[in-house]
């Protein structure tokens, strides 16, 4: 029992792309620098956090492995090239390994997604790049085949995306893979089933999940960390229960009362009804902001 409350505290932290320095114009990258970076992993260390994988997780689920005594998960989406470039050293600086997502399509050369002009290309890593990656004894997941948002494919287009991505990415590493990650954090129940199907053992969202780390082997709930994540928001997302404090938050915020009450949404509409007016409801989602810290 005492180890299953402590695998439920487990913190599952998001990165993207890790840069030398500040982009000079804005961009639709979420980054951190190089020296953010160093300066957030010394502070894991410091405050006695070690980073595992879900490989580490299922080992301990099957009574192979004891985790350490605060285990933490760090985890990079999409597969960028600076993540080895940038990201992995400065892990193995320090000791420490990740879990990397990384695309099914491996004729994808750059993030489209996040590109708007040929200057803010986004190169992802090559198959020989993701095997050194997996070979410093970083966990490999799929991220799907082509970062579309699945709860908006078909089922069969879902399908596709999913179990190919994972055919794909095993065939590349000639090894099996348990982890999926969800672009865009694009989940609900239809895709988790698919996911499941497929034979991944384990899925990250975002902030559908819930609070509790071990609650929903299929959507494990993470905290993303940014340009927009100031120290202070970094010191409470590893002192405090942040990702309670992010669940309230989206709970509040898409009309759902944290003590699991529920009512509509509507801007303009008073929840006088539920005790609150639209001011306070407002204020409420002020308070309860992580995004804000």
């Amino acid at each position: 029992m005492k180890e299953f409350k402590r695998i439920r505290k487990i913190k599952i932290l998001m990165y993207h792309r890790v840069l030398p320095e500040k982009p000079a114009k804005n961009t639709r990258w979420h980054y951190v620098t190089v020296t953010e970076f160093r300066r957030q992993l010394e502070l894991i260390d410091k405050l006695g956090f070690t980073p595992i994988t879900f490989a580490d997780y299922q080992l301990s689920i099957e009574g192979k492995l004891t985790l350490p005594a605060k285990p933490i998960m760090i985890t990079f989406d999409d597969g960028y090239v600076d993540t080895l470039e940038h990201a992995v050293p400065v892990l193995l600086e320090y000791h420490m390994r990740a879990v990397v997502f990384v695309m099914g399509n491996r004729s994808l050369k750059s993030a489209i997604w996040d590109q708007t002009g040929d200057s803010d290309y986004c190169p992802l890593m090559t198959d020989e790049q993701i095997r050194t990656v997996q070979q410093l004894g970083f966990e490999i997941g799929a991220h799907s085949l082509n970062h579309f948002e699945l709860t908006r494919l078909t089922d069969f287009d879902t399908l596709v995306e999913v179990s190919n991505s994972k055919l794909a990415i095993e065939r590349m590493l000639n090894t099996r893979i348990q982890t999926f990650s969800y672009p865009y954090g694009s989940v609900d129940e239809r895709v988790k089933k698919v996911v499941a199907d497929a034979g991944f053992r384990f899925a990250c969202g975002v902030y559908s999940g819930s609070s509790h780390f071990s609650q929903s082997s299929m959507d494990f709930r993470r905290i993303a960390v940014n340009q927009h994540t100031s120290r202070l928001k970094f010191l409470m997302t590893l002192l405090l229960p942040y990702q309670h404090l992010e669940w309230m938050y989206n709970q509040v915020k898409s009309g759902v009362n944290p003590t699991l009450q529920t009512y509509p949404v509507s801007e303009s509409k008073s929840y006088a009804q539920n005790g609150a007016s639209s001011r306070k409801q407002y204020d409420i989602q002020k308070l309860f902001n992580p995004n804000t810290l």
